[in-house]
């Protein structure tokens, strides 16, 4: 039998659909631009890089079944998205069909020809760009102190004090007052009360802002405020947390938590004993609520991403835990981080309400930060789970049979608010998912 130039043809196929080759060609080695100068000698060749692969065949689809087998050839080449080339001196590849031909020839009877080209496929690599959430936050509530003392200085160039009622303007900035002296106790000293609070409104309108100025450890001009110092020493004496030791998540939920009740409790003050005074007293207000979310924002930003722990090849017994505890980071409980971002949100949204748009924004960019940095902390936080133990057990061993760690037992009792760590009652619990 006679053999010719179509039985020498190497197989292949794309998407599945056969074809036959009679040659292949794919660029190799690096590309480069080669830079030659008048007057001399020496060229430059500046390297650009690794060659793309981009792969050439002269494919043919031959046999009395050619033309159906064509327009699948055809159907596939034409799919969007990558698919399998077998290649056959290069084996099996993930390609992309590029620019190719169809060729007939009347006096090449049962026979496509095809020029193929196919380009790799690689999916592309972006730069990873790691947002620093807790850094968002710090700066965004340094742009709300600036606004928030600007605001309160044109509210207050507003009011004539003449026409303030002094008695009036006690009882509406009463909780203010309050607020000041639960969450800003330096400050209540120098007010000693309601009254003495009310008075610097009427005598000294610039001094609150002065005060909320130094406190935050302003010290140079309004545009060169820096909110570092301020947040160290305020949120830190809160949440117990400094350099070199392990954040406590709950008492910095508890404490943005009272922050974000105070900030609504005095969203809104009186207005029924005249305009200037209610203007005073809402001012103040306004003041204080936007210190309290600066302030806030300073403890939140202060609440690390926890990292995962290490597994451990097999849990210690109860009697080597007494000897060695195990060593476990602290990580967030999700759903408190989660209830605390809500609360802060709602807080935040009703305060932007009574704002002027520049403020708006100042209110608005804050929210967005601590919204995206508690998000992110819960992620790397546990979730809560309700478990019913079968029968009444001491918190040490339920906290064992759960976690593996009987040093968590103060955990479950916390949680749970159970009357005796030696008697945990068998009702449903909330306990961490891991």
């Amino acid at each position: 039998m006679t053999t010719t130039w179509r039985d020498s043809l190497l197989p292949a196929s794309f998407r599945g659909v056969s074809f036959v080759v009679d040659q292949a060609g794919v660029p190799v080695g690096r590309k480069g631009q080669l830079h030659e100068y008048p007057q001399r000698d020496d060229p430059y060749f500046e390297a650009l890089g690794k060659q793309s692969q981009v792969h050439k065949l002269t494919a043919y689809v031959i046999g009395p079944d050619c033309f159906a087998r064509r327009d699948k050839l055809l159907e596939a080449l034409e799919a969007e998205g990558p698919g399998e080339l077998v290649h056959p001196w290069l084996g099996r590849m993930q390609v992309q069909a590029g620019e190719c031909e169809l060729q007939h020839d009347r006096r090449e009877g049962g026979m496509a020809r095809f020029d193929l080209t196919f380009y790799p496929d690689r999916p592309r690599k972006f730069p990873t760009a790691t947002v620093n959430s807790q850094q968002q936050v710090s700066k965004s509530s340094q742009g709300l102190l600036s606004s928030a003392l600007g605001r309160y200085s044109t509210a207050m160039a507003k009011v004539d004090q003449a026409r303030i009622n002094l008695n009036s303007l006690r009882g509406s900035v009463s909780g203010v007052f309050g607020v000041i002296q639960r969450q800003f106790a330096p400050l209540a000293g120098i007010f000693g009360g309601a009254n003495g609070l009310a008075q610097s409104l009427v005598n000294s309108p610039s001094s609150l802002n002065s005060l909320f100025y130094s406190y935050f450890g302003g010290t140079g001009s309004s545009s060169s405020r820096s909110f570092s110092s301020s947040s160290s020493s305020s949120s830190s004496t809160s949440t117990g947390t400094r350099a070199g030791e392990a954040p406590d998540y709950r008492a910095a939920v508890a404490t943005s938590t009272q922050h974000a009740e105070d900030v609504a409790s005095i969203n809104t003050v009186s207005q029924s004993s005249g305009m200037d005074t209610g203007s005073a007293a809402q001012a103040a207000a306004n003041l204080v609520q936007d210190a309290l979310l600066v302030q806030v924002a300073g403890v939140v930003a202060q609440m690390p991403v926890a990292t995962q722990p290490e597994s451990v090849a097999s849990t210690p017994s109860l009697a080597q835990q007494v000897v060695q505890p195990v060593e476990r980071p602290e990580v967030p409980v999700a759903d408190e981080v989660l209830t605390l971002r809500d609360t802060l949100n709602d807080a935040i949204w009703e305060a932007s309400l009574k704002a002027d748009p520049q403020h708006f924004q100042a209110l608005a960019t804050l929210r967005q930060a601590l919204a995206q940095h508690l998000t992110v902390v819960a992620a790397s936080g546990v979730r809560l789970v309700e478990i019913s133990p079968a029968e009444t057990l001491p918190a040490l061993v339920l906290a064992y049979c759960r976690f593996g760690d009987a040093t968590r037992a103060g955990e479950v009792v916390q949680r749970n608010r159970v009357r005796h760590p030696g008697f945990v009652p068998p009702v449903a619990l909330k306990v961490a998912q891991e």
